[in-house]
C-alpha cells in the first residue's frame, strides 16, 4: 500500500473509533458541582444528530464545524433529561465534522462522520 492509502486508512479508523467511544465529561470540564454523562451519536439513515443526557441541560451552545474550519450550524439548545434532542442534518453534506457543546464558556468537542 502507498503512503497516502495507509494515511487515509488510519484517518478513517481514528474517526470510526471516535464514533464508538462514549464520552464522559468530567467535573473540571463543566460545573465542578455537577456530575453528568453526555452521549452523542449520529443516525445516518435519518440525517439527524441525536444528543442524549441523563440530566436536564439548558442554554447549551451547539456548533458544527466542517473540515475547513467553517461553522455550518450554530444554535442554543436545551437537552431534556433522559430524552433525545434531535438536530436535523439533512442540509449538511457528507463528510467529517466537529461538534462542540458549550456550557458557561466551557466547550466539549466530538468528531463525527456523516
Amino acid at each position: 500500500m502507498g503512503k497516502m492509502t495507509i494515511k487515509t486508512l488510519l484517518t478513517v479508523c481514528f474517526f470510526f473509533l471516535l464514533l464508538l467511544t462514549k464520552v464522559d465529561a468530567h467535573e473540571a470540564t463543566w460545573d465542578s458541582m455537577d456530575r453528568r454523562s453526555v452521549t452523542i451519536f449520529l443516525t445516518i439513515e435519518k440525517n439527524n444528530l441525536h444528543i442524549y443526557s441523563d440530566k436536564q441541560w439548558d442554554n447549551i451552545g451547539i456548533q458544527i464545524i466542517d473540515p475547513n474550519g467553517r461553522t455550518i450550524y450554530i444554535n442554543m439548545i436545551s437537552i431534556p433529561a433522559e430524552k433525545e434532542q434531535i438536530i436535523p442534518l439533512s442540509d449538511i453534506p457528507n463528510g467529517y465534522y466537529q461538534v462542540i457543546l458549550t456550557k458557561n464558556n466551557k466547550p466539549i468537542s466530538w468528531y463525527l462522520t456523516k
